[in-house]
């Protein structure tokens, strides 16, 4: 039960963010294009968040699902980091137009504790 209700709160968070790109699509795609994301990545990235969020929500805790998901958030958290250290300024777009401000270590804090649900959930279902 605590295992699915932790990939479950991880999987709101993804299918939240993907939602919102899909819903803000022509922002997401500028802001995408001015972080230097390649196009195909920018379009393919919200069905991601939307499937891989939907299968952590619906399904038992399956361990492909949370090594994608893992993998998914580790790339985010890479990226965010070196968006920060290199004092970017462009919006972060992790939420679509939810969130106009440059990325912030928080934003890092929030993808590690994402990570550590997913690894809890991993333990707790093996």
């Amino acid at each position: 039960m605590l295992a699915r209700l932790c990939a479950a709160i991880v999987g709101a968070v993804l299918a939240f963010a993907g939602a919102n790109k899909v819903t803000s699509w022509k922002q997401w795609q500028n802001d995408a294009q001015r972080q230097n994301v390649p196009l195909i990545i920018a379009q393919l990235l919200p069905l991601l968040e939307l499937v891989l969020g939907a299968a952590l929500v619906v399904l038992a805790p399956v361990a492909a699902v949370l090594g994608a998901a893992t993998l998914v958030l580790l790339i985010f958290t890479v990226y965010l980091s070196a968006q920060i250290i290199g004092k970017s300024q462009v919006p972060c777009a992790c939420f679509g137009t939810r969130i106009v401000r440059p990325p912030a270590w928080r934003d890092v804090w929030r993808n590690l504790a994402l990570i550590a649900l997913l690894f809890a959930s991993a333990l707790l279902s093996s």
